[in-house]
Parts: C-alpha cells; sequence; structure tokens
C-alpha cells in the first residue's frame, strides 16, 4: 500500500487533496471505505471561500501497515531541516516506529537551491497566503476525518530549522498538541509563548548536540529555561553528533513517546 501521501495539487470542487483518487484504489479495503467517507462528506464541512480551503500546499500523510480502524492513533506533524521536503516522512516514521503513529509532514514555505530542497522563511511563516497555524489546524482536522487520529494525542515535531518551527507553532498554539519533539534546533529567534496556562504539565523532547558552536548551546539553553519557566516538562537530551530522524538512533523517541501519550490537547 501506499504509506506516503504526498500531492502538489487537486480539484478545488475536491478537497480531499491528502488521499488523491489515484491512490485510494491501492490502499486496504478498510482505508478505501475511510477514503470515500471523507471524500463525501468533507465539502459540507469547509467553507469554500476560505483561504485554506483553496490551499494546496504539498503534504505527505504516513498510515501504518497494520492500520486498525478501532484504534485511535497518535499523530506525529513533521517538519524537515533544510534542504529537504515532506517526502522524508516515510524515513522518519520508520525510524521512529512504523506501528504506533500516523504522521503528516509539510514543505518548508522557501525553495532552496537542489532537488526536492525547502526550508523555512520564519520571518513569514505562510503557505500561499495561508498562515502554518490555521493551514496545520485544518490539515489536521481533515485527516482526522479519514483515519482515526486520537486528538488528545497529537503531537509537533521537527529537526534544525523544522524543530525550530515545531516550537513556534507548539509556543502558539499549546492546546492543540500533547507536546513537541524538536531535534537539533537552531533556537535562533526568542520564541513566543501564548496561553501559558495551557503550556502547563506538556511535555518537550529537546536534544542538542555537543558539535553545535556555544552561541546554538546558549540559545538552546535559554529555550529551555524558557519553557520550564512556563511550566513545560522538558527532557533534554544531549548527543555527541546531531541527531538524524531518519536512522535507527532515533528509535528512543517511541519509548518517550509511548510513555507521555496521556497528554491533553485538541485540534
Amino acid at each position: 500500500m501506499f504509506n506516503r501521501v504526498q500531492t502538489k495539487s487537486y480539484l478545488h470542487d475536491d478537497l480531499s487533496f491528502l488521499v488523491p483518487t489515484s491512490e485510494i484504489d491501492q490502499m486496504p479495503v478498510e482505508l478505501q471505505e475511510l477514503c470515500a467517507q471523507y471524500n463525501s462528506e468533507c465539502r459540507e464541512n469547509v467553507d469554500d471561500q476560505d483561504a485554506v480551503a483553496s490551499s494546496d500546499w504539498p503534504v505527505s500523510l504516513f498510515v501504518p501497515n497494520q492500520y486498525e480502524q478501532n484504534y485511535a492513533y497518535p499523530l506525529l506533524i513533521w517538519f524537515h531541516d533544510e534542504h529537504s521536503s515532506e517526502n522524508e516522512l516515510d524515513l522518519v516514521m520508520n525510524a521512529i516506529g512504523d506501528q504506533n503513529y500516523c504522521g503528516l509532514a509539510l514543505r518548508g514555505n522557501q525553495q532552496l537551491s537542489g532537488p526536492d530542497s525547502y526550508g523555512w522563511n520564519s520571518s513569514s511563516l505562510e503557505f500561499s497566503q495561508v498562515p502554518l497555524k490555521k493551514l496545520v489546524n485544518i490539515t489536521a482536522r481533515r485527516l482526522r476525518r479519514a483515519f482515526h487520529i486520537h486528538s488528545e494525542r497529537i503531537f509537533v515535531a521537527g529537526s534544525g530549522t523544522g524543530g525550530d518551527t515545531a516550537l513556534r507553532l507548539f509556543g502558539e498554539s499549546p492546546e492543540w498538541f500533547a507536546g513537541a519533539i524538536v531535534i537539533d534546533p537552531t533556537c535562533g529567534e526568542q520564541l513566543t509563548l501564548r496561553n501559558q496556562s495551557d503550556l502547563r504539565g506538556k511535555n518537550v523532547l529537546h536534544t542538542v548536540s555537543r558539535m553545535a558552536s556555544n552561541e546554538t548551546l546558549a540559545c538552546n539553553l535559554d529555550t529551555v529555561r524558557l519553557l520550564r519557566s512556563a511550566g513545560v516538562e522538558v527532557d533534554v537530551r544531549v548527543t555527541d553528533e546531531p541527531l538524524d530522524p531518519c536512522c535507527n538512533d532515533a528509535r528512543f523517541i517511541d519509548n518517550w513517546l509511548l510513555s507521555r501519550l496521556n497528554c491533553e490537547a485538541f485540534v
């Protein structure tokens, strides 16, 4: 089956861009039924005049091979590092744990040199004039109509500058997420924390490499202190080298997630 669904566009009278019709037939029967229900219902629940409704920003979707319809899956929303794209989601999910979670990845909003190479324009986190916060919200809602996603077990995650983007989204809308996973973020910009009452008790896994510059290490330390001052439970892991989220070294994230799936969040 196709675990990852990647699309660059969709017909504007069909809001089912997450699962293109051409690929539904290659999925297991139970997923075909879910997608058919989703496609028939989504038009009734999204305002066609909303800019988000017509957004065709590329995303990738990961669904476990042994998908169980009756199990409410945690969702990992992934933001890639510089010079990568949403297409790395398969590698990330297989490295962390390919059966326990569904995954969603968005392409960075800044094209860089090289094939399939994107990054993040931190000064303007918009996608075709749609704010990242709004795009993530409605995309997650659409995904939950197609698959059985646990609304209280949604984590935002990323690596490098994607980790910075994940932290920014977590800080702005902590009520949406059970927690965050940030792998070697740069922490180059001051993090803004909103709704601090919703941050209290949330969990963040934060990795940093000893190979990072002294400036980056200091920025990471300031970010950890800021989060902890807001009541966030931050688990800091120091690694000898930068962590590659696409290799087996990322397997420990699975154990960390499983131990914290009782957090409450709503999208």
